[in-house]
């Protein structure tokens, strides 16, 4: 009585917009869906001028192509009433009303199915039947406006044709759903295809119809993030595009671009196709969306070579299984309260039907000798035929919209008590369920449909759904649609895409992909340069430098090798580098170690001749310990450039300067010695001298021990605070590690020389001012040649050792060490050994005193 009271005062006559009912198609079951789906359309939107009543809006034009949609629903319901699985012993109904493609009357429905009649007052239902749990329908713009109010109480809506992006706002559409996927999906799939088959160089004809506008920016965002390019970018208008579109094609002719996306209308790519075959535009591959892939386009045969083999996408276009059977099944008997099923059946069967005898066409596009409707006729069909229909991606999409909520209302009643998904883990009351609570088992569906595929929502409220990529092609002189590939689970990260690769057809011919880039491939040892001014896409190919690499296609940048490798002549990958020493195995390794040891076995023969020849006056009369002395310390500096020779070691390193700066300082104090004590032994002869004391082997060895001491120290004090040490160079040479030893310090290092150089100039003063002293056997002038020589070949060494690389530093050290040491060698043994071997009769005491 309260209820009825509330009723009677909420929807009195005063408090009600006076607007007729709209018909609906109703078939009554335990649980009633409402459904607003777009079956007819009004040829002229009439023009209001308020002057009397306004008429209703007028929907005359039958669309046959979203006819089998409106089918899909009814072979759906029939499917889950018929079913002892899903929702057993419970039926499905639903109340039908025709949207006519039209927001108020979408609006109007709604209105007039929550409120349960024709008294339009939401959320107030004073009829017998209870408000629909959720509805189905309808196309974007209708949807955009019946989801504002169904939003309002969190009642669902799911649609199978909306495809408007913005639905996917929740904050804006809290219970909007869709089976259809939304257009916003298609400028990723596209761009995704187009990384596929390496297309980086595309052109785009965009619409500018607002319902596109949010697709193209998309789609060049998408093409920007993913390195691809626009060659050219053109908006199509309709209505003033004549003058243009010659323009536009001519400027597709110049282009480079062999791929071009077509992101229009159906009427819109008409005339662009139009157009391209007058002007026999060929070689280009058009790029289909789903607004008019699927189109009749396709059957016009003048453009069918410009169209074979086009790939585009449409909406998934599963087999239902059975649902050839119910089309072949049906008849306008047996649901003839339907919406325009006789509509349907004429243009079927092309017959008119029969009304008081006369035969009446109900639809346009029926000739008038056409025969008379029976409702008997049998539609001849078959999976086949249903796939390559274009209308069957809409069944297919209005089938599975049907059974989400079937599915839905199945988890919500069969939830157990105490394991509920609402507060305290309850469950939704079964005799008066709450459309939130049907709401949030529908955003949490999943189920396998009937064609084998899995069916779920995202956050967002759109189906985990699919893009069928299609490529239609000519056979048997009549076209077809071919399923390549698939587009499916689209995520944050992206789409995944399937394609057959062999199973499409190319208009070039088998395997013959067309190639769409500003620039070809720069292969691995290349890097992309870009060229000024033109997209990322346009660019140089740019040999990697020495030392870098690019081992992939289309590097932009090359990378550089490890310290120890270097690139290879392909500039593809890093091999290592050479390790480069004074090797033994060298020419110049080998002469000069063989030098070394042929001066050294010199040297020793001539020791062994001083020393069999040790007490002829030659010998004796140049202090003969001193030339022992010396013609051993000249063998080790020979076998000491050994040292600099072959892989160094950390050993060798400390050991070979060393080894080199005390034999020199003892060969060189040796000299020294044999100077002084020449010059002592003239000074001393004469009368009242006191350099007679000095006359001996104790000042020779006193210089001897106190020049070679203070090299020592040197040498000590360098190994002791800045040893030397082994150090691979890899930057010095190119593509070469060299493989030396770092001297620790070069002030140490120079301190050596200069030391040998200090000794060797004092040797070389004091001989010079003694060579002409009254003596036969007198060396001073051969100790002064070899001075001479000695300081000659290490002046020039400095230079040449800061001037060369590599290991020419070490082989110039050696031959440094070689020269002098041979120059020391010739100059002072020479004359005696020749003197010894070849003149012994000069050999002699009394020789020597008749020369004096």
């Amino acid at each position: 009585m309260a209820l009825s009271l509330c009723c009677a005062v909420a929807l009195g006559p005063r408090c009600l917009l006076s607007i007729p009912p709209l018909p609906d198609y109703t078939e009554r079951g335990s649980i009633m869906l409402g459904m607003v789906n777009p079956i007819r359309a009004t040829s002229t939107k009439p023009v209001i001028l308020f002057s009397k009543h306004p008429d209703p809006r007028p929907c005359v034009i039958f669309r046959n192509d979203l006819y089998k949609s409106i089918l899909a629903l009814l072979f759906a319901v029939k499917e889950v009433n018929e079913s002892p699985y899903l929702l057993p012993n419970i039926t499905l109904g639903f109340q039908m009303y025709d949207s006519c493609f039209s927001e108020p009357l979408s609006l109007q429905a709604t209105f007039q199915m929550t409120s349960g009649g024709g008294n339009y007052a939401p959320n107030y239902n004073c009829e017998p039947q209870p408000i629909p749990p959720a509805v189905i329908g309808d196309i974007s713009s209708s949807s955009l406006a019946i989801a504002r109010v169904l939003g309002l109480w969190r009642l669902p809506q799911v649609s199978y044709i909306a495809t408007v992006p913005s639905l996917s706002n929740k904050l804006e559409f809290p219970s909007f759903l869709r089976t259809s996927v939304s257009i916003e999906s298609q400028p990723r799939s596209l761009i995704e295809m187009c990384k596929k088959f390496g297309w980086t160089w595309i052109g785009i004809f965009i619409s500018s119809i607002d319902y596109f506008q949010p697709s193209a920016t998309a789609l060049t965002r998408e093409a920007t993030k993913n390195g691809i390019c626009i060659a050219f970018f053109e908006t199509v208008t309709y209505v003033l595009s004549k003058e243009k579109i010659p323009v536009m094609i001519e400027n597709v002719r110049r282009s480079t671009a062999n791929v071009i996306i077509l992101y229009c209308s159906p009427a819109e790519v008409y005339m662009i196709f139009t157009e391209v075959l007058q002007q026999n535009l060929i070689g280009k591959m058009w790029i289909g969306i789903e607004s008019w892939f699927t189109t009749p386009i396709f059957l016009q045969k003048q453009l069918w070579n410009i169209l074979n083999g086009t790939i585009g996408m449409a909406k998934s276009r599963k087999i239902l299984p059975n649902f050839s059977n119910f089309l072949q099944s049906l008849r306008p008997s047996t649901h003839s309260r339907m919406f325009s099923i006789q509509q349907f059946w004429e243009q079927l069967f092309n017959c008119r039907w029969a009304v008081d005898g006369a035969n009446i066409s109900l639809s346009s596009g029926v000739g008038r000798d056409s025969p008379a409707c029976t409702g008997l006729e049998k539609l001849v069909t078959d999976d086949l035929t249903e796939f390559n229909d274009p209308t069957s991606q809409n069944t297919y999409m209005a089938h599975n919209a049907l059974y989400t909520i079937a599915h839905a209302i199945h988890n919500l009643l069969s939830c157990k008590p105490g394991q509920g998904p609402f507060a305290g883990n309850s469950c939704a009351d079964k005799h008066d369920v709450k459309p939130w609570q049907l709401l949030y088992y529908l955003k949490r569906v999943w189920f396998l449909n009937t064609a084998g595929e899995e069916v779920s929502f995202d956050a967002n409220g759109d189906i985990h759904g699919y893009f069928d990529i299609l490529n239609w092609r000519l056979k048997d002189n009549r076209g077809q649609y071919e399923k390549v590939g698939t587009v499916s689970n689209f995520s944050n990260t992206g789409p995944e895409l399937f394609i057959n690769d062999s199973a499409i057809f190319w208009a070039g011919g088998p395997g013959k992909v067309p190639l769409s880039v500003c620039s070809h491939d720069c292969p691995p040892g290349y890097r992309k340069a870009p060229q000024r001014g033109q997209p990322v896409c346009c660019f140089d190919c740019v040999p990697c430098p020495d030392g870098m690499i690019s081992n992939q296609t289309n590097s932009t940048t090359c990378f550089m090798c490890p310290e120890d490798q270097w690139s290879n002549n392909d500039r593809t990958k890093c091999i290592p580098k050479v390790i480069e020493f004074l090797s033994y195995g060298e020419p110049l390794g080998l002469v000069m170690a063989s030098f070394s040891i042929i001066f050294s076995v010199t040297t020793m023969m001539v020791l062994c001749v001083f020393v069999k020849f040790r007490d002829t006056t030659v010998v004796k009369a140049n202090n003969r310990n001193l030339s022992y002395l010396l013609l051993l310390s000249l063998t080790f500096c020979f076998l000491c450039s050994l040292a600099f020779i072959g892989c160094p070691s950390r050993l060798t390193c400390t050991i070979r300067q060393a080894l080199f700066g005390v034999t020199f300082s003892l060969c060189i104090s040796c000299i020294l010695a044999k100077t002084i004590i020449v010059v002592i032994a003239f000074k001393a002869t004469k009368p009242g001298s006191n350099l007679r004391v000095w006359v001996g082997s104790r000042t020779a060895l006193l210089v001897v021990l106190i020049s070679t001491c203070v090299q020592v120290f040197i040498i000590l004090v360098w190994l002791i605070r800045f040893p030397p040490f082994l150090e691979p160079d890899y930057h010095l040479l190119i593509g070469i590690i060299l493989l030396g030893c770092n001297e620790g310090s070069v002030v140490m290092f120079y301190c050596t020389i200069g030391y040998l150089g200090f000794l060797a100039t004092i040797s070389f003063v004091v001989a010079f001012l003694a060579r002409n002293l009254p003596d036969s056997f007198n060396e001073a002038k051969y100790i002064t040649f070899s001075m001479l020589t000695f300081l000659s070949v290490w002046t020039s060494f400095i230079p040449a050792y800061l001037s060369t690389k590599g290991k020419y530093v070490v082989a110039v050290e050696i031959f440094a060490i070689l020269v002098s040491s041979f120059g020391l060698l010739c100059f002072i043994f020479g004359p005696k050994c020749y003197i010894i071997l070849l003149k012994p009769s000069m050999n002699t005491r009394d020789y020597l005193r008749a020369k004096t």
